[in-house]
């Protein structure tokens, strides 16, 4: 099977398993809330470990749940946990009020992942005036500073077109990748696209995502944008996002099913009369 047929055939079960996530009844109000803020915990450490944050899963969550720094981790890693959670918030909030892609909604998510960043805060959402390129590839320049303007209307308008047209999750992956090739800022580009890519997946109520930043996880993913950025065939790319897509629905699931029988059991064990008995 082909790339693209393999990403049909992934787009469809990712379809299917949305919908049977979407018949089963919400968590509570607490549970919701807890899962919520499990997620945003693990995003903005997975997000800021794949720039080379040293913070583990505990330190970022010892610092969002408390606003305390951790001992003996630098401050610019506490500081970027601080920014990207604000950064979260935001996009959260652009999905609520159901806010369509704009460059000034890109620049404002670019300004608060680099809020607290000392170096470089008075450039966030500004774009870059310099050549920059991947890491070891000097013969690939991201897009010319002449040509970021032009490149990033094009995206908008491009993105308000395909969030129409395409699979939520293929958009989302399009979204991260488009994004990040133009690299419009000096700094946080990795960050602000993953931002990018989940609000185009919770726009279409997808779960958010994660991409891990392990060894492993992170080269597979630098891999398949390089190869995507050097070939011009994304399906590479698009297979991993999907990846992550269905593993999360998957867990998604699981939380839902298992929810559903803990009250299904919880309700018929028990001494109590029910409301109807009790008033008869």
């Amino acid at each position: 099977m082909t790339k693209n047929g393999e990403l049909n055939r992934k787009l469809t079960t990712l379809s299917e398993l949305k919908t049977k996530m979407d018949s089963y009844r919400p968590l509570s109000k607490t549970q919701a809330e807890q899962l919520e803020k499990n997620i945003r915990i693990e995003h903005v450490w997975s997000s800021n470990a794949i720039e080379g944050s040293t913070l583990n899963r505990y330190e970022t969550a010892s610092i969002l749940d408390t606003g305390m720094t951790v001992h003996e981790v630098p401050l610019k890693d506490v500081m970027a946990a601080v920014d990207l959670n604000q950064a979260y918030d935001y996009m959260l909030d652009l999905v609520s009020r159901k806010q369509k892609l704009s460059i000034t909604m890109i620049r404002d998510l670019n300004r608060l992942v680099m809020l607290k960043n000392t170096d470089q805060r008075e450039e966030a959402g500004a774009y870059r005036a310099i050549e920059v390129w991947p890491n070891g590839r000097e013969d690939r320049h991201y897009t010319s500073p002449l040509e970021i303007p032009f490149q990033v209307q094009e995206l908008v308008d491009w993105a308000n077109h395909a969030v129409e047209n395409e699979h939520p999750v293929k958009y989302a992956a399009d979204l991260h990748y488009r994004f990040v090739t133009i690299h419009p800022f000096i700094d946080g580009n990795g960050r602000t696209a993953r931002l990018l890519m989940n609000f185009a997946l919770t726009q279409a109520g997808y779960p958010v995502i994660n991409i891990q930043p392990d060894q492993r996880s992170r080269s597979e993913y630098m891999q398949a944008l390089s190869h995507a950025q050097d070939t011009g065939d994304l399906s590479e790319f698009e297979l991993l996002v999907a990846d992550y897509a269905e593993q999360t629905l998957k867990e998604r699931l699981q939380i839902l099913q298992q929810n559903e029988k803990n009250l299904e059991e919880a309700a018929r064990d028990t001494h109590l009369l029910s409301d109807s008995k009790d008033e008869k």
